[in-house]
């Protein structure tokens, strides 16, 4: 690192790359950024922002890059396999009606919130 005059906060950080303190201090404890700590403080080199700005930027630029077509991320269903899936599924839920009776889904989301507390 250089000269601690030339290490920036994490405040100075998160302004310089448009993120919060706390993502920054996450980006620290992962070990993607380097740090040194003085005190209570973290202190960057600016290098290190930097290289971490340029790795965002190809990343950003690579995910563009290979975006596939719109065509490309359509699925074709076979009608046929998915009224076969549905009759099933509707069978099952027949099935397990008639051995443990109606469910009220509402009715078991609010017990599962109630044992949460």
């Amino acid at each position: 690192m250089t000269e601690q005059d030339d290490l920036l906060t994490v405040r100075q950080v998160a302004r310089a790359c448009r993120r919060s303190e706390e993502t920054v201090r996450r980006w620290i404890w992962s070990g993607k950024l380097p740090s040194r700590k003085l005190g209570n403080q973290h202190f960057i080199d600016p290098a290190d922002v930097e290289a971490l700005k340029a790795e965002a930027a190809g990343v950003a630029e690579t995910a563009v890059a290979y975006r596939p077509a719109k065509e490309d991320r359509t699925v074709n269903y076979d009608k046929d396999k998915a009224l076969n899936w549905l009759s099933e599924t509707v069978a099952l839920g027949k099935k397990f009606s008639a051995r443990y009776g109606p469910v009220n889904v509402a009715e078991l989301i609010r017990e599962s919130r109630e044992g949460l507390r």
